[in-house]
């Protein structure tokens, strides 16, 4: 029997056939939610198809298990070095207070989740869209950071 499938990417169509896998039942039950299930596998499985790809610059095949020969391109793929500038006082203090804005939220999220769990509500009540918007005044963070010797 075959079927086949209209179906509309960007609006063009196409018919979709999937390929024709023959199976055979074998002695195993699996059991879900209390119906029991028999088990077939494929006699012969279709071939996946063989296509070369680059991910984050590391060339590999699918469907094949031999490495692929990457010396043609680790010649094109070398980066050239870039001397970044150091970073002046101003971007330096504006990472170090972003970052130590961050460490906050975390916390306080963390302590949010523990909060929830203690109580007895479901996981889902800490994971709202804008979580903790970490507003604390600045004459609190000087006393606001856990200290070095806790284990929190």
């Amino acid at each position: 029997m075959m079927m086949t499938t209209t179906l509309t990417y960007r609006g063009v169509q196409y018919e979709y056939v999937p390929p024709a896998v023959r199976s055979e039942a074998t002695d195993v039950v699996a059991k879900y939610r209390g119906w029991n299930y028999h088990c077939t596998h494929a006699v012969n499985p279709p071939a996946q198809p063989v296509r070369d790809l680059i991910y984050r610059g590391v060339v590999y095949r699918t469907g094949q298990t031999e490495a692929v020969n990457t010396t043609a391109t680790t010649a094109a793929n070398t980066a050239k070095e870039v001397n970044m500038p150091a970073l002046d006082l101003n971007q330096l203090s504006r990472v170090i207070l972003t970052h130590h804005h961050q460490v906050i939220k975390n916390r306080e999220q963390s302590l949010l989740t523990r909060m929830i769990a203690q109580m007895g509500l479901p996981a889902a009540a800490g994971h709202y869209w804008n979580q903790i918007q970490g507003k604390i005044k600045p004459h609190v963070w000087t006393s606001y950071d856990r200290s070095h010797a806790t284990m929190s």
